[in-house]
């Protein structure tokens, strides 16, 4: 239905699903320590979407690396998007409170406030190495 993975992410280091005009690509690398999410995230079933990232990151989570890096390329977040980003940085943040470091590139088109005035209230709720990097085009 418009996602792919690479294979099953129990079975392989790399989780990728196609961006769609409601849902972001997701690519997710547990050798690199790299999650990156592009796009708009409006998804029909939210659910069953962020489901196959927390069962990837849930995975990750066991044995991550020292280093962890979150590149953030989202221009639209709806609300049910917004709890499961919460959720997975609650997620992340567990591993930066047992010392491994967690870094948050959160990229926001010039002129969107809106959208870096989310990163920067994940921020607030979060202990994690935020960076705000503001760019022409996200994607």
């Amino acid at each position: 239905m418009g996602a792919s993975f690479v294979a099953s992410p129990m079975a392989t280091k790399l989780l990728h699903i196609d961006r769609t005009e409601t849902s972001p690509q997701i690519d997710m690398d547990l050798e690199q320590g790299t999650l990156e999410f592009v796009g708009r995230s409006l998804p029909v079933n939210s659910e069953q979407f962020y489901g196959r990232v927390y069962r990837w990151l849930d995975e990750y989570l066991r044995a991550p690396r020292e280093e962890t890096t979150v590149n953030m390329r989202l221009d639209y977040l709806d609300t049910s998007s917004s709890k499961h980003l919460y959720n997975i940085f609650d997620r992340l943040n567990a591993v930066n409170e047992r010392g491994q470091r967690v870094h948050v590139n959160w990229h926001f088109e010039t002129g969107d406030e809106e959208m870096a005035e989310t990163g920067k209230d994940y921020q607030r709720f979060f202990g994690l190495d935020f960076r705000f990097i503001e760019v022409e085009e996200l994607f």
